[in-house]
């Protein structure tokens, strides 16, 4: 029997619970724009997701420069309405560029646009209790110093001995202290694979109960398993992301151009992205057979992936990569360098294939190679299912994945408007 005082304890409760709860999005980034990578779909899914009983407020940047800045525009994303407040004008092609101080680059210019708009939302959010999602580490004093609190993410990035397209790689005491900083002070601390989440937690040992995982996932109501076209020639081979140094281009760019001299030039490489391929002299030989995509949109990525035959993926370093989960999704296997957070879904001779690196670039670039010749012959003989691929990937999905993220932060709001209660009375 459950006694009055219970009881009534728990009707305080229940009475200071939020009605809503309200999160704060925070990132150098327009959704409505065209860039395209791990970071932005994370965003422009979060605000697909989002809970009915969540409100959403992302402090963000206008890429098109048609919106009044330090101010809440209500704007409509994929049929979800949520609150933007841009506080920096900064183009897509701007953003493309690569900035060769940390002042002239995006996040830097965003880091001042917070100081210079700092009143407002403070105010804003202090008066929404919201929680706040953090993309990059550089940015958690802010809840700090507000005394709010945030989850935070650490992608790739940052990652020791990386090479990456972006300045982190020369001022890397920046993201380290940043790091160091975001661990102490947020409430959840997610990491995009294992092997990040092993590391910080030996790093930073009184701090391990609040690091913990958040693989990366894929919209499956978007990328969606598509029959094989009926023809295997040319053969047709993908890969979408950018060409970041860590992802080894040369070796993906040599891996085609033997598929080239196997099948007698009956060979198409697709790539969707925005970086420029000719700075990889390696690309000279397949620039002819080389379709290049340009920005996709998620539908458009879908159809572009179910149009081929087969992904690849070269790097060196990954999270969960995005690119392979929607190949997969689609129905098309894929062939990597083997990553021990592939070994979920990349399974050989099911979904694809996992090749160890060993030996010089050309010795990987003829193992690869084979491989995409035995799923080339596979699919022709009918012995490959896109059902069958796609179900690889069932435990990546938002349901599974990114419902974690909300979970944490109405357990955050949940905890703080109890404890606000109990101080109350």
């Amino acid at each position: 029997m459950i006694s009055t005082v219970t009881l009534a304890q728990r009707a305080r409760n229940v009475s200071h619970m939020p009605e809503r709860y309200q999160i704060c999005l925070l990132h150098p980034f327009d959704p409505r724009g065209s860039k395209v990578g791990g970071l932005e779909t994370y965003i422009r899914d979060f605000i697909t997701f989002h809970p009915t009983d969540t409100d959403l407020l992302f402090i963000g940047v206008d890429s098109t420069g048609d919106l009044k800045l330090g101010e809440i525009h209500r704007l409509t994303f994929r049929g979800r309405t949520f609150d933007f407040l841009p506080i920096l004008h900064y183009s897509d092609i701007q953003a493309r560029e690569a900035a060769q101080t940390i002042r002239a680059s995006l996040t830097g210019q965003f880091f001042v646009a917070l100081l210079r708009y700092f009143a407002p939302i403070a105010k804003i959010i202090r008066r929404r209790k919201c929680s706040i999602d953090l993309r990059r580490v550089e940015f958690s004093w802010l809840p700090t110093l507000l005394r709010l609190p945030f989850v935070q993410m650490l992608h790739g990035e940052g990652a020791p001995k990386m090479q990456m397209d972006s300045l982190l790689r020369k001022y890397a005491f920046v993201h380290n202290v940043g790091e160091r900083f975001a661990v102490a002070m947020s409430e959840r601390f997610l990491c995009v694979n294992p092997f990040i989440t092993e590391r910080l937690q030996k790093t930073y040992p009184h701090s391990r109960k609040k690091i913990d995982t958040l693989w990366t996932w894929v919209n499956t109501d978007i990328f969606k398993p598509q029959p094989f076209t009926a023809e295997t020639a040319p053969f047709r081979i993908v890969f979408a992301g950018r060409l970041d140094e860590f992802k080894d281009p040369p070796l993906m760019f040599k891996t085609i151009d033997r598929l080239r001299e196997h099948l007698n030039g009956k060979i198409e490489f697709h790539y969707i992205g925005t970086s420029d391929p000719h700075r990889f002299a390696e690309f000279a030989a397949i620039e002819p057979i080389t379709v290049r995509h340009g920005f996709k949109d998620a539908a458009g990525m879908a159809a572009t992936l179910a149009s081929a035959h087969a992904g690849i993926l070269t790097s060196e370093f990954e999270g969960m990569p995005r690119c392979v989960l929607e190949m997969l999704a689609v129905g098309r296997p894929v062939v990597a360098v083997h990553l021990p957070q592939l070994e979920p879904v990349i399974h050989d001779g099911s979904s694809g294939y996992l090749v160890p690196r060993h030996g010089t670039p050309d010795d990987m670039a003829d193992k690869l190679a084979q491989r995409f010749l035995d799923i080339r012959a596979a699919i022709a003989a009918g012995g490959l299912s896109p059902d069958m691929i796609a179900e690889s990937i069932s435990d990546f999905t938002p349901n599974t994945q990114l419902a974690r993220v909300y979970g944490y932060h109405k357990d955050i709001q949940n905890s703080r408007f109890m404890a606000a209660a109990s101080h109350s009375c």
